[in-house]
């Protein structure tokens, strides 16, 4: 008897979170949450900026990216569109055969009109000087601005990354 009692009010907290479920994802957009869209033009900038990024074509960034842009790569923070670009020519001359796939991105437009793409993706490359083949999953936002991106975050586990700069030129932390 205890036991059909208690999967009768296991059912009950069951039904209760998902009414709950239900009605907050209908209602989202009226709490200030806005839209999400992964066919729009920023998702598509999104993705086209990183494939560039792997073939070291850097003209796309330069447009989309704000001269004052804040970059935080896990922990460590980079100021400047200039000092991302050059950060980006230096991971080329660290790794060869970069590419970037199993790409999925989203924009989302919020109420009061910020607008953040989130981007997740698996970066590939090879160590030029310990010829270790790496494979990182990643996640990036990017707040975009006046069609500038001002604010990008980017997280991946680093340490095979770490270790290649180390390798490259003595440098004991990249990211």
């Amino acid at each position: 008897l205890n036991y059909i009692k208690s999967k009768t009010h296991n059912m009950k907290n069951f039904l209760i979170l998902f009414t709950a479920f239900v009605f907050f994802s209908c209602t989202n957009n009226e709490m200030g949450y806005g839209s999400i869209q992964n066919e729009d033009e920023l998702s598509k900038l999104t993705i086209q900026i990183a494939q560039d990024y792997a073939k070291a074509e850097f003209e796309n960034a330069s447009k989309v990216y704000s001269d004052s842009v804040s970059l935080l790569f896990n922990s460590n923070e980079v100021i400047g569109k200039e000092n991302l670009i050059n950060g980006w020519m230096e991971e080329h001359r660290v790794f060869s055969n970069i590419s970037i796939s199993d790409e999925y991105v989203h924009t989302n437009t919020f109420a009061d009109g910020r607008v953040w793409t989130n981007y997740w993706f698996v970066w590939k490359g090879t160590g030029n000087f310990t010829g270790k083949e790496l494979e990182i999953r990643a996640h990036f936002d990017y707040k975009w601005e006046n069609g500038k991106i001002v604010r990008a975050q980017g997280y991946f586990s680093d340490e095979d990354f770490n270790k290649e700069y180390a390798a490259a030129d003595g440098l004991q932390k990249r990211y």
